[in-house]
């Protein structure tokens, strides 16, 4: 599973299917390299709705751009350092220093969702957490502003903010749930990938949270979405636990996996009396790695929609971003987030 190279807080309709999964697994990025001083990066953010959160008076809380990686030139850089040397910071002064620039109040970016623009996100303060010494937090505190196209944020919004050159949508947007046609679609789907790594399920079986509905380019409909399956091992008492974050798009009637990502977590019961009932979900706790679709996005030009997804592992999360290559989507970086 990816590696948490970037925690901020160390001290604590049936269509037929064409198969390739082995070719569309993702592989993992080396750990990027933080900012430096003098650098003066493009921000790829993860705008998030406050939902239904109140700030300290009680009143309903800002919106939060958190940032996913910075962009030198074709360089992505990471927040934090991995394994910094004796002395040197795991978030180097010159993240927060471009953060705090990013996060003047009144500065206004172009925000997207679903691939294409929705509106503007507005700078209020910089909501960072370091007040220990220890960042917990690299977020920024906005407000969102449809367009005249749009409505307000729903509480579950999650879009895009790219402080970089204009980008140009090639397509509307689109992003919507599944309907249950296209979710048995997408479990299927998932269902001949867990074969791949010799895990035997059928799409009945498989726990799926959310499915959307998306186009990663212009008249092709992808699904994305992230499954679980968890199966008892030959040792006593000790279950596997197997996650897939998964797309599939369409072509010629017929969907494909773009991309796929595969975790694998090892959970001991030694602590539980009982074996878990039929169906029942055993909790992963350090061993988790959760990861959902968050937005695509046409970051590179010319290019197909990079898709952004994020991780939440026990106590802490991260982004990734994976970009085209040919037919299927390639991982090339994981960072940032923050946690205990």
């Amino acid at each position: 599973m990816p590696r948490q190279v970037c925690i901020l807080r160390f001290s604590r309709m049936m269509a037929l299917f064409m198969w390739f999964p082995f070719c569309a697994i993702a592989q993992e990025p080396q750990d990027a390299p933080t900012l430096r001083p003098g650098d003066n990066p493009s921000i790829l953010f993860v705008a998030s709705a406050p939902g239904t959160e109140k700030d300290e008076s009680g009143k309903p809380a800002l919106a939060s751009l958190d940032p996913v990686a910075f962009f030198v030139g074709s360089e992505i850089r990471g927040c934090a350092t991995a394994h910094p040397a004796p002395g040197e910071d795991y978030v180097p002064k010159a993240t927060i220093q471009t953060l705090n620039r990013a996060y003047t109040a009144g500065r206004r970016y172009p925000l997207w969702w679903g691939g294409a623009p929705w509106g503007e996100a507005e700078a209020v303060n910089s909501c960072i957490d370091g007040s220990d010494g220890d960042y917990l937090d690299l977020v920024g505190c906005f407000r969102l502003h449809p367009d005249s196209a749009n409505h307000a944020a729903p509480a579950d919004f999650k879009g895009t903010v790219w402080t970089g050159k204009a980008a140009g949508a090639s397509h509307t947007a689109l992003r919507v749930k599944a309907n249950s046609e296209e979710r048995a679609i997408l479990l299927r789907a998932a269902s001949a990938v867990y074969a791949a790594h010799h895990v035997r399920v059928a799409p009945a079986s498989i726990h799926a949270g959310i499915v959307w509905k998306v186009q990663l380019q212009t008249r092709h409909t992808a699904l994305a979405g992230s499954s679980l399956v968890q199966l008892a091992s030959a040792k006593p008492k000790t279950f596997y636990s197997y996650r897939i974050f998964l797309v599939i798009e369409e072509s010629n009637g017929s969907y494909a996996p773009v991309l796929t990502h595969f975790h694998r977590a090892t959970i001991p019961l030694e602590s539980i009396a009982d074996l878990p009932k039929p169906g029942e979900v055993l909790d992963e706790e350090n061993d988790a790695d959760k990861e959902v679709f968050l937005d695509n996005f046409p970051l590179f030009p010319s290019e197909t929609d990079a898709i952004t997804s994020e991780h939440t592992y026990y106590e802490s999360w991260s982004y990734s971003i994976y970009r085209r290559n040919g037919t299927n989507y390639q991982l090339i970086y994981t960072g940032c987030g923050g946690g205990t």
